[in-house]
């Protein structure tokens, strides 16, 4: 009988001892922890920009009907003054247009032209509120738009704007984890957005570019320690197509502090014709 009591208190302490082991997390993703931080620190950077654009398109020198749209792309708060880079291929598609070539009804083919005009452009702030802006800066080679809240709006007043500091930021390399930051369309509420990917492939040739899973247009990519790579952008190689990259934060940074001051676009177009009408007008009175 002791040898069984024995036996029963023996197996009991057996298991108070198995319970009472300390049980051991599992351990923790650390990019997971960083992307977590990133999208606390920075989600209201990433806004959503709604543009007005009217494309005028000819072929053989004739005008096509002109068409109006509404486009809706992502760009990202590089200046406390309401300053915004995106890619200026949402909003300027004339490069996607420009030099395709279509068939005529009398069998032959011609080359089409096209240019835009933007008409209206305003910034959604993450609570909904609408902020006037203007076009301030365009590149269409390096697929670059810089996008300028009016200081002079009443809404302007009410916006708080996050900037990213672009001059803040790394070189990454293959096969590295990234983190990228995002917005949701209007279905799912416009709520900010993160995701975490791997740099694919690095080109290098005439510019730096990154090939990273998980970027988005108009957005920005960090590393896994949550240090800046770059915004995403459209890398077109003539007409043999284009791919979505990410341009180095530091090649952005020059050009966004000529955008934070610049005049509109289309103020600089009505002085530029100002000026022409007063030069027209000097020479025809010399005349």
């Amino acid at each position: 009988m002791k040898n069984i009591a024995s036996l029963k208190l023996g197996a009991a302490l057996a298991v108070c001892a198995v319970v009472a082991q300390p049980i051991i997390a599992a351990p923790l993703n650390p990019v997971v922890e960083s992307a977590k931080k990133v999208f606390a620190q920075h989600q209201d950077s990433v806004l959503w920009i709604s543009a007005r654009i009217k494309i005028n398109v000819s072929a053989e020198g004739q005008d096509l009907p002109e068409r109006e749209q509404k486009v809706m792309i992502l760009g990202t708060v590089v200046g406390a003054n309401g300053l915004l880079v995106t890619t200026a291929t949402a909003i300027d598609p004339s490069r996607e247009i420009s030099g395709r070539e279509v068939q005529m009804r009398d069998g032959g083919r011609t080359r089409l032209e096209a240019s835009v005009e933007v008409k209206e452009v305003q910034i959604v702030m993450p609570d909904g509120l609408e902020v006037p802006a203007e076009v301030v800066y365009k590149d269409i080679d390096q697929d670059l738009a810089f996008i300028r809240a009016k200081a002079d709006s009443k809404e302007f007043a009410s916006a708080k704007f996050k900037a990213i500091d672009l001059k803040d930021s790394v070189k990454t390399d293959i096969a590295d984890e990234t983190i990228s930051l995002g917005r949701a369309d209007e279905v799912l509420g416009r709520q900010p957005s993160v995701g975490c990917g791997q740099v694919n492939a690095i080109l290098s040739k005439r510019h730096l570019f990154y090939r990273i899973s998980s970027s988005g247009l108009g957005t920005p990519t960090f590393d896994a320690d949550g240090k800046l790579i770059g915004i995403g952008v459209v890398h077109r190689l003539g007409t043999k197509g284009s791919v979505p990259v990410v341009m180095p934060a530091a090649d952005i940074a020059s050009i966004a502090e000529q955008a934070k001051n610049a005049k509109p676009i289309a103020a600089e177009k009505s002085e530029k014709a100002d000026k022409a009408d007063k030069s027209a007008d000097k020479s025809a009175d010399k005349n």
